[in-house]
């Protein structure tokens, strides 16, 4: 096989092997919110002296790429929009706060399965967007 030939494979493989995000905006916030109520949860259990915070520091890397790119989409949708930059990161800013709060009064009215932490954030794979 040409240099060429395996060169063109190896590009060709490369690109089919990344991940391909087409996130709608909706999408986006609502993984913004997960991960937010993951935080949260990891934080009520510690409270109640669940080690959580060790398990969602294993967890989130896992998604990390999943959560920049709901970020890059929500600052997307808001450049298409006509927002400055400094007005989409307002607008994250305020999305985020509203996130906390949301899921911290729902913690707050529900609780979480702190004995099974680690499995309810495991859950979570089911439902973020990708």
């Amino acid at each position: 096989m040409k240099t060429s030939t395996t060169a063109a494979i190896a590009a060709l493989l490369l690109l089919t092997c990344r991940p391909a995000f087409a996130l709608s905006f909706k999408d986006a916030a609502e993984n913004l919110f997960l991960f937010e109520y993951a935080l949260q949860s990891a934080d009520y259990c510690e409270q109640r002296g669940y080690p959580s915070p060790s398990i969602f520091l294993v967890w989130q890397p896992k998604y990390v790429h999943l959560q920049r790119e709901s970020v890059k989409r929500i600052l997307e949708e808001g450049e298409s929009r006509g927002l400055v930059k400094s007005e989409q990161d307002q607008l994250l800013s305020e999305a985020r706060a509203l996130h906390r709060k949301t899921a911290a009064e729902n913690i707050g009215k529900k609780g979480i399965p702190c004995a099974k932490y680690r499995a309810f954030l495991d859950g979570y794979h089911e439902l973020l967007h990708k």
